[in-house]
């Protein structure tokens, strides 16, 4: 099956950190030999990898820009400034890490990222991330275990939330949409075998709506998208957006996130 750029996009860091198995793998690099855009994301997504991999191989990737910003607060300048840099180890790992920044900047940042950016990509490439079902990063059917996990990986304050009924917590999966961090939570769905639900949670300061036509439930206000036989209902909370996603009829999943329980 030929895969599009926005599905690229969104395997970008699994790619990279070798996580396909072979028909996969093989799947992407025939896309990647005649796409340009594509090639160039995926050199830029392992130069960062390298150079944060020698900046702080003992830190997540995840937790980097926190790490540096409190890093570079207690660095105090010395008198000849940079002849003390480049003689600290640690000033040297941080000049790294801003280079591996500088080179993602340079390549489009958020102004212009390496994909276009906007609303209606989130749709897509929640699909595509729920279409794909790759290994979970960490297994959990606890929502209060789910939701420790990620405070301790993510620069910002997802709530993991509750459903009354209806689908089963089965993990979590942590992910980028357009260079932002997001977690996707898998979940089985008991009164109907064979389906699957992703609940894909994201960080979007823009404070937009989310993509697709409103639907006003109990409570709460949600918007609805249907593309590729996947429905994806989203509702934002604060900067957060939440899409439940599933190939269930669209009553189905309406009914599933009036079981949501938001806090």
């Amino acid at each position: 099956m030929a895969l599009h750029c926005h599905e690229i996009e969104s395997f970008l860091p699994a790619y990279v950190d070798g996580e396909f198995d072979a028909v996969e793998r093989a799947e992407v690099e025939s896309h990647l030999v005649a796409c340009a855009a594509c090639q160039h994301a995926v050199r830029i997504q392992s130069a960062m990898k390298e150079a944060v991999k020698r900046a702080a191989p003992a830190v997540a990737p995840i937790e980097l820009r926190q790490s540096v910003r409190l890093a570079l607060l207690d660095e105090e300048a010395p008198p000849s400034r940079w002849d003390g840099v480049l003689r600290n180890p640690r000033s040297v790992g941080l000049l790294a890490a801003a280079v591996g920044a500088a080179v993602w900047f340079l390549a489009g940042g958020m102004s212009h990222p390496l994909f276009p950016r906007h609303h209606s990509g989130l749709v897509e490439d929640g699909i595509a991330l729920h279409r794909r079902g790759l290994p979970l990063d960490y297994t959990a059917s606890d929502v209060g275990s789910v939701q420790q996990w990620l405070q301790a990986r993510l620069d910002f304050a997802p709530h993991v939330p509750r459903f009354r009924q209806g689908p089963a917590l089965q993990g979590v999966r942590l992910s980028h949409l357009h260079s932002r961090p997001a977690a996707a939570l898998s979940y089985s769905v008991p009164q109907a075998a064979g389906h699957r639900v992703t609940l894909l949670i994201s960080d979007d300061p823009d404070d937009g709506d989310p993509p697709g036509s409103v639907r006003r439930l109990p409570g709460r206000e949600v918007w609805l998208s249907r593309s590729r036989g996947y429905n994806v209902v989203s509702w934002r909370t604060d900067e957060i957006v939440y899409s439940l996603i599933s190939d269930l009829d669209e009553s189905d999943v309406l009914q599933l996130v009036q079981a949501v329980e938001l806090r």
